[in-house]
């Protein structure tokens, strides 16, 4: 049957989701993904959302983004970036046909908007995950470098058990040397707020600005507290900071100032063990590199997934 596309629409919502889990296995999203991280989306736009038809029956999706309402600062500092953050064809389906119509249209409206860099798939405000899984999609990874996609970073997923985590001897050693010399590093305090915002406003990149201002907003409204965050300090300035939602860890980063003093291995170990306290018998990191990679693995994290990050000019 011949294949038609049209704009994503609430009717085929069901359809959407049952596909999503058989085309992306690894990454199956509810009906509550679906309406956070996309419909909800400031920027949503069911009109680069494109779905694949035949006969009727949906065989194929892409979802496009763009800056459509809210900028995304240093993520697309010149307004003509788009991003690809979810494709996914029907197995029993044509990978070749349907992904290259999907991306074929995607591009045109992407190019009508005035887009001349699309890049999968780490959107900031609402990606899944970092890129394409190399090992696990990698029928969808050949149909986009086929495309003109070129990978231009790698990320990998890692994740350690921490039932047993205890902060080493060295880490406490070094700790107190940090401390000796006026860096302190401990749980956030409320009256840290207006400081703590121009360090991460000033150092980090936005779209972590964007995750804790929500973060510190949800500590007033019960949804977060203080010990899921710590900061570094250096006299009166916040210098570094680290965070956990659930068993997630991170973001975590430090003043470029203030790298290579061993200040994100006090940081990652003291918030493991906070995690631990609070009965968390793992923890994962979505995104991270090879080489920040050698200091999670100090702390038995291991590497359970891998990502290629894509872009095209348009």
């Amino acid at each position: 049957m011949p294949l038609s596309l049209a704009p994503y629409s609430d009717s085929v919502r069901d359809q959407l989701l049952a596909l999503w889990a058989v085309a992306l296995p690894l990454d199956a999203i509810t009906e509550e993904t679906l309406e956070t991280r996309v419909l909800l989306d400031e920027n949503f736009d069911p009109q680069t959302f494109l779905l694949a038809l035949s006969d009727g029956d949906l065989v194929g999706f892409v979802l496009g983004i763009h800056a459509k309402r809210m900028p995304l600062g240093d993520a697309d500092p010149e307004g003509d970036r788009c991003w690809i953050t979810a494709l996914g064809v029907d197995p029993n389906h044509d990978l070749k046909e349907v992904g290259g119509l999907l991306l074929s249209e995607v591009e045109k409206k992407f190019r009508s908007l005035g887009k001349r860099e699309c890049r999968v798939s780490g959107y900031p405000p609402g990606y899944f995950t970092p890129g394409i899984d190399i090992h696990a999609y990698e029928g969808y990874l050949d149909i986009l470098t086929m495309r003109g996609y070129e990978v231009y970073h790698e990320a990998l997923s890692m994740d350690a058990p921490i039932t047993l985590f205890a902060v080493p001897g060295k880490t406490v050693e070094l700790q107190q040397n940090l401390k000796a010399v006026g860096i302190d590093i401990r749980f956030y305090r409320r009256c840290d707020l207006v400081k703590f915002m121009e360090f991460l406003e000033k150092s980090m990149p936005s779209d972590w600005v964007r995750v804790e201002r929500r973060n510190l907003r949800n500590i007033a409204e019960g949804g977060f507290h203080p010990e899921q965050v710590m900061v570094v300090t250096k006299g009166d300035d916040i210098i570094g900071y680290c965070q956990f939602e659930g068993s997630h860890f991170g973001p975590f980063g430090v003043s470029d100032a203030f790298q290579g003093k061993g200040i994100g291995t006090v940081l990652l170990a003291r918030t493991l063990e906070r995690m631990r306290q609070e009965g968390y018998h793992d923890a994962w990191v979505m995104w991270t590199d090879d080489l920040a990679a050698k200091v999670y693995g100090k702390f038995g994290f291991k590497e359970t997934r891998r990502f290629a990050l894509l872009k095209k000019t348009l």
